[in-house]
Protein backbone atom coordinates (compact mmCIF):
# COMPACT_ATOMS: atom_id res chain seq x y z
CA UNK A 1 0.00 0.00 0.00
CA UNK A 2 1.28 3.62 -0.94
CA UNK A 3 1.45 5.59 2.41
CA UNK A 4 0.29 8.96 1.85
CA UNK A 5 4.16 10.45 0.52
CA UNK A 6 3.68 8.32 -2.26
CA UNK A 7 0.15 9.27 -3.13
CA UNK A 8 1.30 13.03 -2.70
CA UNK A 9 4.32 12.15 -5.05
CA UNK A 10 2.00 10.24 -7.63
CA UNK A 11 -0.41 13.41 -7.72
CA UNK A 12 2.20 15.85 -8.41
CA UNK A 13 3.43 13.89 -10.97
CA UNK A 14 -0.11 13.47 -12.43
CA UNK A 15 0.06 17.74 -12.23
CA UNK A 16 3.38 17.48 -14.25
CA UNK A 17 2.49 15.24 -16.89
CA UNK A 18 -0.69 17.72 -17.75
CA UNK A 19 2.11 20.59 -18.17
CA UNK A 20 4.12 18.41 -20.69
CA UNK A 21 0.89 17.58 -22.68
CA UNK A 22 -0.28 21.33 -22.71
CA UNK A 23 3.78 22.20 -23.90
CA UNK A 24 2.69 19.22 -26.75
CA UNK A 25 -0.38 20.61 -27.73
CA UNK A 26 0.11 23.20 -30.72
CA UNK A 27 -2.98 25.65 -28.78
CA UNK A 28 -0.92 26.22 -25.73
CA UNK A 29 3.07 26.03 -27.03
CA UNK A 30 2.97 30.13 -26.83
CA UNK A 31 1.33 30.22 -23.55
CA UNK A 32 2.10 26.86 -22.01
CA UNK A 33 4.55 26.26 -19.28
CA UNK A 34 8.15 26.87 -19.99
CA UNK A 35 9.42 23.22 -20.96
CA UNK A 36 13.00 24.03 -19.20
CA UNK A 37 11.04 24.27 -15.59
CA UNK A 38 8.42 21.23 -16.67
CA UNK A 39 12.21 19.02 -17.25
CA UNK A 40 13.26 19.78 -13.91
CA UNK A 41 10.33 19.13 -12.34
CA UNK A 42 10.58 15.52 -13.91
CA UNK A 43 13.64 15.26 -12.81
CA UNK A 44 12.98 16.30 -9.36
CA UNK A 45 10.00 13.82 -8.72
CA UNK A 46 12.35 10.73 -10.47
CA UNK A 47 15.20 11.81 -7.88
CA UNK A 48 12.33 11.44 -5.01
CA UNK A 49 10.56 8.44 -6.22
CA UNK A 50 14.14 6.58 -6.43
CA UNK A 51 14.51 7.31 -2.85
CA UNK A 52 10.74 6.43 -2.39
CA UNK A 53 11.38 3.06 -3.55
CA UNK A 54 8.86 3.62 -6.48
CA UNK A 55 11.44 2.67 -9.13
CA UNK A 56 8.34 2.44 -11.94
CA UNK A 57 7.58 5.87 -11.29
CA UNK A 58 11.22 7.20 -11.31
CA UNK A 59 11.23 5.45 -15.00
CA UNK A 60 8.20 7.03 -16.24
CA UNK A 61 9.29 10.38 -14.85
CA UNK A 62 12.61 10.35 -16.39
CA UNK A 63 10.99 9.28 -19.76
CA UNK A 64 9.01 12.51 -19.55
CA UNK A 65 11.84 14.32 -18.89
CA UNK A 66 13.67 12.84 -21.82
CA UNK A 67 10.53 14.30 -23.99
CA UNK A 68 11.15 17.50 -22.68
CA UNK A 69 14.97 17.79 -23.35
CA UNK A 70 13.89 16.34 -27.06
CA UNK A 71 11.57 19.51 -27.37
CA UNK A 72 14.18 22.03 -26.34
CA UNK A 73 16.92 19.98 -28.82
CA UNK A 74 19.18 18.88 -26.22
CA UNK A 75 20.04 15.39 -27.68
CA UNK A 76 22.61 14.72 -25.08
CA UNK A 77 20.41 14.91 -22.55
CA UNK A 78 17.91 13.05 -23.88
CA UNK A 79 19.90 9.70 -24.11
CA UNK A 80 21.27 10.54 -20.77
CA UNK A 81 17.60 10.39 -19.06
CA UNK A 82 16.54 7.77 -20.95
CA UNK A 83 19.27 5.51 -20.25
CA UNK A 84 18.13 6.26 -16.53
CA UNK A 85 14.82 5.72 -17.75
CA UNK A 86 15.88 1.79 -18.89
CA UNK A 87 18.11 0.99 -15.73
CA UNK A 88 15.00 2.54 -13.55
CA UNK A 89 13.09 0.21 -14.92
CA UNK A 90 15.10 -2.83 -14.91
CA UNK A 91 15.16 -1.79 -11.09
CA UNK A 92 11.77 -2.03 -11.09
CA UNK A 93 11.73 -5.47 -12.32
CA UNK A 94 13.96 -6.56 -9.81
CA UNK A 95 12.26 -5.36 -7.10
CA UNK A 96 8.56 -7.24 -8.22
CA UNK A 97 10.94 -10.33 -8.67
CA UNK A 98 11.70 -10.03 -5.17
CA UNK A 99 8.52 -8.99 -3.60
CA UNK A 100 7.09 -11.90 -5.93
CA UNK A 101 4.43 -10.03 -7.86
CA UNK A 102 1.70 -11.63 -9.24
CA UNK A 103 1.44 -8.43 -11.64
CA UNK A 104 2.87 -8.35 -15.54
CA UNK A 105 6.45 -9.11 -14.63
CA UNK A 106 7.67 -8.29 -18.56
CA UNK A 107 6.27 -4.28 -18.76
CA UNK A 108 9.30 -3.31 -16.85
CA UNK A 109 11.75 -5.05 -19.25
CA UNK A 110 9.61 -4.15 -22.51
CA UNK A 111 9.77 -0.73 -20.86
CA UNK A 112 13.69 -0.78 -20.56
CA UNK A 113 13.90 -2.51 -24.00
CA UNK A 114 12.57 0.24 -25.49
CA UNK A 115 14.21 3.40 -24.21
CA UNK A 116 17.56 1.21 -24.60
CA UNK A 117 16.65 0.84 -28.64
CA UNK A 118 15.62 4.52 -28.86
CA UNK A 119 18.86 5.69 -27.36
CA UNK A 120 21.08 3.08 -29.65
CA UNK A 121 19.04 4.65 -32.62
CA UNK A 122 20.49 8.40 -31.52
CA UNK A 123 24.02 7.14 -31.29
CA UNK A 124 26.64 6.46 -33.79
CA UNK A 125 27.81 3.04 -35.51
CA UNK A 126 31.45 3.86 -33.80
CA UNK A 127 30.23 4.77 -30.24
CA UNK A 128 31.67 3.13 -27.33
CA UNK A 129 28.84 3.97 -25.52
CA UNK A 130 27.01 1.98 -27.73
CA UNK A 131 28.64 -1.27 -27.79
CA UNK A 132 28.13 -0.93 -23.52
CA UNK A 133 24.46 -0.29 -24.25
CA UNK A 134 24.41 -3.63 -26.19
CA UNK A 135 25.92 -5.43 -23.76
CA UNK A 136 23.49 -4.24 -21.17
CA UNK A 137 20.15 -4.83 -23.56
CA UNK A 138 21.63 -8.21 -23.66
CA UNK A 139 21.26 -8.88 -20.33
CA UNK A 140 17.49 -8.19 -20.58
CA UNK A 141 17.26 -9.81 -24.29
CA UNK A 142 20.17 -12.26 -24.83
CA UNK A 143 18.67 -12.48 -28.39
CA UNK A 144 18.69 -9.24 -29.16
CA UNK A 145 19.96 -8.71 -32.77
CA UNK A 146 21.70 -5.50 -32.56
CA UNK A 147 25.70 -4.99 -33.00
CA UNK A 148 27.90 -1.93 -33.50
CA UNK A 149 31.01 -1.31 -35.23
CA UNK A 150 33.02 -0.33 -32.03
CA UNK A 151 34.81 -3.43 -31.22
CA UNK A 152 38.11 -4.28 -28.71
CA UNK A 153 38.98 -7.76 -27.24
CA UNK A 154 37.67 -6.58 -24.09
CA UNK A 155 33.88 -6.23 -26.27
CA UNK A 156 34.37 -9.34 -27.83
CA UNK A 157 35.86 -11.66 -24.78
CA UNK A 158 32.29 -10.05 -23.08
CA UNK A 159 30.35 -10.82 -26.05
CA UNK A 160 31.28 -14.64 -26.50
CA UNK A 161 31.19 -14.76 -22.31
CA UNK A 162 27.34 -14.05 -22.60
CA UNK A 163 26.43 -15.98 -25.61
CA UNK A 164 28.12 -18.67 -23.98
CA UNK A 165 26.45 -18.44 -20.88
CA UNK A 166 23.00 -17.90 -22.66
CA UNK A 167 23.98 -21.22 -24.46
CA UNK A 168 24.85 -23.13 -20.81
CA UNK A 169 21.12 -21.72 -19.85
CA UNK A 170 19.40 -23.43 -22.59
CA UNK A 171 21.51 -26.58 -22.81
CA UNK A 172 23.87 -26.07 -25.77
CA UNK A 173 26.52 -27.23 -23.75
CA UNK A 174 28.61 -27.66 -27.18
CA UNK A 175 27.79 -24.26 -28.07
CA UNK A 176 29.11 -22.65 -25.29
CA UNK A 177 32.44 -25.11 -24.89
CA UNK A 178 33.06 -23.44 -28.62
CA UNK A 179 32.13 -19.93 -27.37
CA UNK A 180 34.26 -20.36 -24.45
CA UNK A 181 36.98 -21.98 -26.33
CA UNK A 182 36.89 -19.03 -29.02
CA UNK A 183 38.00 -16.75 -25.79
CA UNK A 184 40.79 -18.94 -24.55
CA UNK A 185 42.29 -19.22 -28.07
CA UNK A 186 42.21 -15.70 -29.10
CA UNK A 187 43.96 -14.60 -25.53
CA UNK A 188 46.53 -17.08 -25.64
CA UNK A 189 47.26 -16.83 -29.46
CA UNK A 190 47.86 -12.78 -28.29
CA UNK A 191 50.17 -14.03 -25.44
CA UNK A 192 48.26 -11.37 -23.22
CA UNK A 193 46.79 -13.47 -20.52
CA UNK A 194 48.13 -12.01 -18.10
CA UNK A 195 45.64 -8.84 -18.95
CA UNK A 196 42.63 -11.17 -18.15
CA UNK A 197 43.51 -13.34 -15.09
CA UNK A 198 39.83 -13.69 -13.98
CA UNK A 199 38.37 -14.37 -17.75
CA UNK A 200 41.63 -17.39 -18.01
CA UNK A 201 39.85 -18.52 -14.19
CA UNK A 202 36.15 -18.25 -15.37
CA UNK A 203 37.36 -19.92 -19.06
CA UNK A 204 39.30 -22.59 -17.78
CA UNK A 205 36.82 -23.79 -14.70
CA UNK A 206 33.36 -24.00 -17.34
CA UNK A 207 35.22 -25.55 -20.11
CA UNK A 208 36.41 -28.16 -17.77
CA UNK A 209 32.99 -28.82 -16.64
CA UNK A 210 31.56 -28.67 -20.10
CA UNK A 211 33.82 -31.62 -21.08
CA UNK A 212 32.87 -33.61 -18.59
CA UNK A 213 29.65 -33.33 -19.34
CA UNK A 214 30.13 -33.61 -23.12
CA UNK A 215 32.36 -36.57 -22.75
CA UNK A 216 34.32 -36.39 -25.99
CA UNK A 217 37.06 -38.05 -26.88
CA UNK A 218 40.62 -36.76 -26.72
CA UNK A 219 41.30 -35.82 -29.94
CA UNK A 220 37.93 -33.84 -30.47
CA UNK A 221 37.94 -30.30 -30.47
CA UNK A 222 40.41 -29.63 -27.28
CA UNK A 223 43.92 -29.95 -26.57
CA UNK A 224 44.37 -33.46 -25.00
CA UNK A 225 46.92 -31.41 -22.19
CA UNK A 226 43.84 -29.31 -20.46
CA UNK A 227 42.05 -32.82 -19.56
CA UNK A 228 45.51 -34.35 -18.59
CA UNK A 229 46.51 -31.88 -15.91
CA UNK A 230 43.34 -32.64 -13.93
CA UNK A 231 43.11 -36.76 -14.48
CA UNK A 232 46.83 -37.43 -13.51
CA UNK A 233 47.10 -37.92 -9.64
CA UNK A 234 50.31 -38.28 -8.15
CA UNK A 235 52.57 -36.02 -9.81
CA UNK A 236 54.23 -34.03 -7.72
CA UNK A 237 55.01 -31.71 -10.14
CA UNK A 238 52.09 -28.57 -9.42
CA UNK A 239 53.81 -25.45 -9.21
CA UNK A 240 51.85 -22.42 -9.27
CA UNK A 241 52.56 -22.07 -13.27
CA UNK A 242 50.98 -25.66 -14.02
CA UNK A 243 48.01 -25.33 -11.94
CA UNK A 244 45.11 -24.54 -13.22
CA UNK A 245 47.17 -22.39 -15.78
CA UNK A 246 48.56 -20.59 -13.19
CA UNK A 247 44.85 -19.12 -12.43
CA UNK A 248 43.47 -21.03 -9.75
CA UNK A 249 43.98 -21.68 -6.57
CA UNK A 250 46.09 -24.98 -5.48
CA UNK A 251 43.04 -25.96 -3.40
CA UNK A 252 40.33 -25.51 -5.90
CA UNK A 253 42.32 -27.41 -8.17
CA UNK A 254 42.62 -30.36 -6.88
CA UNK A 255 38.78 -30.32 -6.20
CA UNK A 256 37.91 -30.29 -10.01
CA UNK A 257 40.68 -33.12 -10.31
CA UNK A 258 38.85 -34.96 -8.06
CA UNK A 259 35.86 -34.36 -10.29
CA UNK A 260 37.18 -35.34 -13.03
CA UNK A 261 38.66 -38.10 -11.86
CA UNK A 262 35.10 -39.37 -10.49
CA UNK A 263 33.80 -38.77 -13.95
CA UNK A 264 36.20 -40.78 -15.50
CA UNK A 265 35.58 -43.98 -12.90
CA UNK A 266 31.78 -42.96 -12.96
CA UNK A 267 32.11 -42.93 -9.10
CA UNK A 268 28.78 -41.39 -8.50
CA UNK A 269 29.60 -41.66 -4.62
CA UNK A 270 32.72 -39.44 -5.04
CA UNK A 271 31.25 -37.15 -7.78
CA UNK A 272 28.53 -36.32 -4.98
CA UNK A 273 30.89 -35.55 -2.33
CA UNK A 274 33.09 -33.56 -4.28
CA UNK A 275 30.29 -31.60 -5.55
CA UNK A 276 29.07 -30.91 -2.23
CA UNK A 277 32.91 -29.23 -0.93
CA UNK A 278 32.54 -27.02 -4.35
CA UNK A 279 29.36 -26.02 -3.88
CA UNK A 280 30.57 -23.53 -1.63
CA UNK A 281 33.20 -22.58 -3.25
CA UNK A 282 33.10 -19.20 -3.75
CA UNK A 283 35.51 -19.23 -6.99
CA UNK A 284 32.52 -20.37 -8.86
CA UNK A 285 29.84 -19.08 -11.06
CA UNK A 286 26.69 -19.78 -11.33
CA UNK A 287 26.21 -21.04 -14.09
CA UNK A 288 29.38 -23.09 -13.44
CA UNK A 289 27.26 -23.89 -10.01
CA UNK A 290 24.48 -25.22 -12.82
CA UNK A 291 26.75 -26.71 -14.54
CA UNK A 292 27.34 -29.02 -11.61
CA UNK A 293 23.72 -30.12 -11.16
CA UNK A 294 24.09 -31.27 -14.16
CA UNK A 295 27.17 -33.29 -14.32
CA UNK A 296 25.42 -35.14 -11.21
CA UNK A 297 22.04 -36.07 -13.14
CA UNK A 298 24.26 -37.07 -15.73
CA UNK A 299 26.08 -39.46 -13.84
CA UNK A 300 23.30 -40.59 -11.66
CA UNK A 301 21.33 -41.88 -14.35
Amino acid sequence: MYNQFHKDLIDQYKITCNKLKKIQNVLFKQFGPDVTVVANEFSTLATNFNNSLLPDYAALCFMAQAQCEKLIGNDAAEVDVLLKAARAFRKAHEKRLHVGSNGNNSDCLEGAFRCYTHVLSRLPEESVTKAAIIRELREINPNAEITSNFCSPSHRIWDLEQSAEHSIKTADFVAAFEKLSEIYDDITERKCAELYPDVMKRVEISRLLLLCLLQLPPSVRYDHKFIERYSTIGDCDTTSAQIGNGFISEELFFLLQSLVVSCQAKDVISLVAVRDELSHCKELTNSQQLLLKQLISKYSK
